[in-house]
């Protein structure tokens, strides 16, 4: 574990400039991730630009503690990367969700259905169109799940979204064999 290091670190930096993120978004309006100005916000800086640009920092930055560096080697390091950050955000959001806005999970849900609804009127839906998916929405919201078990579910959908960016990562990191140099 010595050898990643560097990947640990990067992972803290991550999820902690994750929060950071969160937490400005937060500041600024905490139901705009229910629009989407916010959830295209943090899903462009959460799920793209930081994975990216710390992936490639860690696996970068293990390299010189292995030799050869070869595929493996590098999607761990990338991929410890996410792990480390994911932990760190799933620590986070129990703690915001349960403890210091409890009520914050419910209302990003009604502010989604409620900006829904007004795009569905801009858009010219008739009136029964919208009634009909609003209930379908608040049915599948009513049965979603809430709390710890919504927070595991996302962290395990981005330790998939991290585990798909350490391969391509791992990929173009890895050390080239003398004979792929030369073809």
């Amino acid at each position: 574990m010595e050898n990643y290091k560097p990947a640990i670190s990067r992972g803290i930096t991550m999820g902690v400039i994750g929060i950071l993120v969160f937490l400005v978004i937060y500041a600024i309006d905490p139901f705009l991730f229910a629009k989407p100005a916010g959830w295209i916000t943090s899903l462009a800086i959460n799920f793209i630009a930081l994975p990216i640009v710390f992936m490639i920092l860690a696996a970068r930055d293990c390299k010189p503690n292995f030799s050869p560096y070869n595929f493996g080697k590098a999607f761990n390091a990338a991929f410890f990367t996410g792990v480390v950050s994911a932990l760190i955000a799933l620590v986070f959001s129990v703690i915001f969700t349960m403890v210091i806005d409890i009520t914050w999970e419910q209302g990003v849900q009604e502010a989604a259905l409620e900006s829904t609804q007004e795009l569905m009127e801009k858009m010219g839906a008739p009136d029964e169109s919208i009634e009909e998916a609003m209930e379908q929405a608040k049915v599948k919201m009513e049965e979603s799940p809430k709390g710890i078990m919504a927070q595991l579910i996302r962290t395990g959908q981005m330790l998939v979204w991290y585990a798909i960016l350490a391969l391509i990562v791992g990929a173009v990191q890895k050390e080239k064999k003398k004979e792929e140099l030369f073809e």
